[in-house]
């Protein structure tokens, strides 16, 4: 935290730090409104729909996501980052409006539809701030301040957890897509107000206007580092859906009362949490200073690797949880803020387009692909639980060789 305070106190701090601490406060809003449209829209979608629905929902979300970010993508070209900005959250903002009106009048296409559409609006707005902080921040100072920036952000996630916990009984759950527009307002603010202070990145000429496509697909072929960051992300996710899966077996398998199975889960999530937001303002913000970026995309599937050993040759409730709380916990703190750092060399088109087609779309089409596969061994009435576990495993020694043939330049 010295470290970051002394940086604000420098010429470019003033400028680029601060602008950058504005888009953090700005996300701080962004996703504490989306905890609001979450945990609402769930509940509303279980009253009308089997927990198992919910699955094709997540398979189709992936192909929406490709149409926002296409269509990102397009305002990008035509108008620029700090316009479409504007633009998207304008679209989000009304968007949620209409989805609450109709999810008012119970009708069920539009109670379905918003577990498609929360699950994809927040992933462009998420790589939104990462692209414009990627692209004002040198490497160096990204290792000082990505971790609290991060921190923001889950600071936005509790506050919003915890909001929802203390009066969804008294002002209603549907009520809660509403406010969750209403915080796009604020968090619009200081986006804005951060692009008028450090001013609006700028493509090359050859990139400008969108010259190599809106999405420029073709950088996965030419940026070898790109690539890895996808398989990567890919491989990460399945980790999670697989891990996910697992620990809710343990905690209906071992938690029968439905009461003391909801505050266990109450309580594993704010664990998670505050791990989280520790690990962003104190652990992160050392580790980057201390150590080579490789080291740590390397050390975190590892740590992932032998919890997932252990669960398999210990399989409970107990081990179950640590290997999920851990991977929740790194995955957007540490593991988050040393990836972004990857991204800041790179092209304007590297920063702002293929990173939305990789940390967004990859990210949603991995957890599509992994639950599409178990759905349909579902199907076949397989009973695969024995093995996911071992499964993690083997995917993390995966992850871990993938990490290693990153080239960092460092």
């Amino acid at each position: 935290m010295i470290s970051l305070i002394n940086y604000l106190k420098t010429d470019r701090g003033r400028i680029y730090g601060f602008s950058s601490l504005l888009a953090g406060f700005s996300a701080m809003f962004c996703f504490m409104g989306y905890e609001f449209i979450r945990s609402s829209s769930e509940s509303i979608f279980l009253s009308e729909f089997l927990a198992i629905d919910k699955t094709y929902a997540l398979f189709i979300t992936p192909f929406f996501l490709l149409l926002l970010i296409y269509l990102y993508g397009f305002l990008l070209s035509k108008y620029g980052a700090r316009f479409a900005m504007g633009i998207y959250f304008f679209f989000s903002f009304l968007s949620i409006i209409i989805l609450y009106y109709f999810v008012n009048l119970k009708i069920k296409f539009f109670i379905f539809f918003i577990i498609v559409f929360k699950e994809a609006y927040v992933m462009v707005l998420s790589e939104m701030y990462w692209s414009y902080i990627n692209s004002i921040l040198k490497q160096e100072e990204a290792r000082i301040i990505n971790g609290p920036l991060a921190g923001l952000g889950a600071l936005g996630s509790l506050l919003g957890g915890y909001i929802v916990l203390r009066f969804a009984k008294d002002i209603g759950t549907n009520f809660f897509i509403l406010f969750s527009s209403f915080l796009l307002i604020p968090s619009y603010i200081f986006f804005r107000y951060a692009y008028n202070i450090s001013g609006e990145p700028k493509p090359s000429d050859d990139e400008a206007g969108g010259k190599k496509g809106h999405l420029h697909l073709s950088i996965l072929k030419e940026n070898k580092v790109v690539l890895f960051i996808a398989f990567i992300v890919f491989t990460a996710q399945v980790v999670s859906t697989l891990s996910d899966i697992n620990f809710s077996y343990f905690v209906k398998k071992e938690i029968a009362d439905t009461d003391t199975r909801t505050s266990y889960l109450g309580s594993f999530w704010m664990k998670v949490n505050i791990i989280s937001f520790v690990t962003q303002f104190l652990i992160t913000p050392y580790f980057l200073r201390r150590f080579k970026i490789k080291y740590v995309l390397v050390g975190i599937p590892l740590i992932h690797l032998f919890t997932s050993l252990y669960c398999f040759l210990k399989p409970s409730l107990f081990s179950s949880s640590i290997l999920f709380m851990l991977f929740k916990s790194f995955d957007y703190s540490i593991y988050r803020a040393s990836k972004e750092i990857l991204y800041i060399p790179f092209s304007y088109d590297t920063r702002y387009r293929i990173k939305q087609f990789v940390d967004a779309f990859v990210y949603r089409f991995s957890k599509a692909t992994t639950s599409g596969v178990l759905s349909l061994m579902n199907l076949f009435s397989f009973n695969y639980i024995p093995f996911l576990t071992l499964i993690v495993v083997f995917v993390s020694g995966f992850w871990t060789f993938i990490a290693s043939k990153i080239d960092t330049k460092e």
